[in-house]
């Protein structure tokens, strides 16, 4: 993992909120990982936390209580932490990305930050 300095920012319904590696990994030990039942097509960002893959907004929710405002929230704060965010695309989402997950001009899930 990246050396990343803690703890790391996300922000829900205009309010600023902050959460920590240990968080994350205390709420991926809670959570069942996307392998299992509780993979669904209709998410499209996870987290690798230890050996699980873990959707984005579940992930902090878990770890807070807090729900971020939205997905490239939730993204980016993993990211801070030092978490690789993998983009899990199939058909248009290669090409085109998802407008919304990534305002503005389309771009590829995988180059999307």
């Amino acid at each position: 993992m990246r050396n990343k300095p803690e703890p790391a920012e996300f922000i829900s319904g205009g309010t600023r909120h902050t959460i920590t590696r240990a968080q994350v990994e205390a709420a991926a030990s809670r959570l069942s990982p996307a392998h299992s039942m509780t993979f669904s097509q209709n998410r499209e960002w996870y987290a690798l936390v230890g050996t699980g893959l873990h959707y984005v907004l579940d992930l902090i929710t878990e770890a807070t209580g807090t729900k971020p405002s939205d997905v490239k929230t939730a993204r980016l704060a993993l990211d801070a932490l030092g978490f690789p965010v993998v983009c899990w695309a199939w058909g248009d989402l290669l090409t085109d990305g998802h407008s919304g997950h990534t305002p503005g001009t389309p771009q590829h899930c995988r180059t999307a930050r």
